[in-house]
């Protein structure tokens, strides 16, 4: 007979956010028990093990299912993991964790992109221009703006999904699992910083892998081949010149290569400085009239770029029910929970399908994946 597996306990709690004061309240027991609960040192009874699944919004068998592949540090890729929190970490670690688990069981009835992401090194600024380059070459991207990062992604094997519950201090995590992942904070950020967090965490899949990353040279790597992914240094360093007026910044200039590519002003400053187009000095009186106007954190213009929206699980699921009459219920059984859980995990808008072909068609070039039932 299989046994109740305290980690399952322990993953479910943190997707919820919940301490084990919080959740022992809830279901009637100290914080002490549900510990030892965790660790296998205590076994739940089967009023308390019902309690539980009710509480956290699993099915009983959830307790009970060995996860062969378990996400491990070397996978887990957070942006702004530099000042975040051990506690808000593993909130995120958890719902990746679920993230996951709805993509294993999507893999089983749906053929998605395959993964195409290739390793790159990351040993110099140098290789990791080529490696953004060559990313390019491979999607025959151009060398102009890219119109939607995220069906890139999407195209090149990953899957996106903006999730909310993550923590303020983290804009996105990504998972290096057999089928990439990347989780974007839902909490609002605007589209600039969404298309520039998928760059860096493509950064992460082509640089780090089974790298534990999260410190200071790990994130300026992929920070270097997410700016480089958006702004190729061949084609962006002269545009990049209307940002200047004499010696001084154009602001105006500014503004219209933010609309252009889709990245801030702010990315646009350390770009422009890494290519040796703007100074020391005019780069500095950038960052500090971004601050003097209140640009900061949110610019001007952000709300002239429309957020884009990740399809592959949307259009997945739709494909699922209405072509082959597998509601999402039945794709929360498989996942073991109940289907409010699931609904809590996705917060998906409504997609429109025709046919029963999912296109996945990338408008910045030539290269489409499409998603079919198998």
């Amino acid at each position: 007979m299989s046994e109740f597996i305290g980690t399952n306990l322990r993953l479910i709690r943190l997707f919820h956010d919940l301490s084990l004061t919080d959740l022992g309240e809830q279901v009637g027991v100290s914080k002490q028990f549900l510990s030892r609960v965790e660790t296998g040192a205590e076994v739940a009874s089967a009023h308390l093990e019902a309690a539980l699944a009710e509480t956290l919004e699993v099915l009983p068998e959830f307790f009970y299912r060995i996860d062969p592949n378990p996400i491990v540090d070397e996978q887990c890729h957070f942006r702004r993991q530099l000042t975040t929190k051990v506690a808000l970490r593993q909130v995120a670690r958890a719902r990746g964790e679920m993230l996951k688990r709805l993509v294993g069981v999507l893999d089983e009835h749906v053929e998605l992109p395959q993964y195409q992401v290739c390793e790159a090194d990351a040993e110099s600024p140098e290789t990791i221009e080529r490696a953004a380059e060559m990313f390019r070459s491979l999607f025959g991207l151009g060398l102009g703006p890219l119109s939607n990062v995220t069906r890139i992604a999407e195209n090149a094997g990953a899957v996106v999904l903006r999730v909310c519950g993550l923590a303020p201090e983290i804009d996105a995590v990504s998972f290096a699992t057999k089928r990439p992942l990347i989780a974007l904070n839902g909490d609002g950020r605007s589209a600039c910083r969404e298309r520039f967090g998928v760059a860096h965490e493509l950064g992460h899949f082509s640089l780090h892998i089974g790298v534990l990353t999260g410190d200071r040279l790990t994130e300026t790597q992929a920070n270097r081949f997410a700016s480089a992914l958006l702004m190729p240094r061949s084609t962006f360093a002269t545009e990049c010149r209307l940002a200047l007026r004499g010696t001084r910044l154009n602001w105006p200039g500014l503004s219209e290569l933010k609309l252009r590519w889709g990245v801030s002003k702010a990315a646009i400053i350390f770009r422009g400085r890494q290519l040796g187009v703007f100074s020391d000095d005019q780069a500095r009186a950038g960052y500090v009239g971004l601050n003097r106007h209140g640009e900061a954190l949110k610019e001007s213009e952000d709300h002239l770029i429309a957020n884009e929206k990740p399809e592959v699980i949307a259009e997945s699921l739709k494909v699922m029910k209405e072509h082959y009459g597998v509601p999402q219920s039945a794709v929360a059984r498989e996942m073991r929970v109940q289907p409010r859980l699931l609904q809590d995990l996705l917060e998906l808008p409504q997609v429109e399908l025709t046919g029963n072909v999912v296109s996945l068609r990338s408008s910045t070039s030539t290269h489409f994946s499409e998603t079919r039932m198998r």
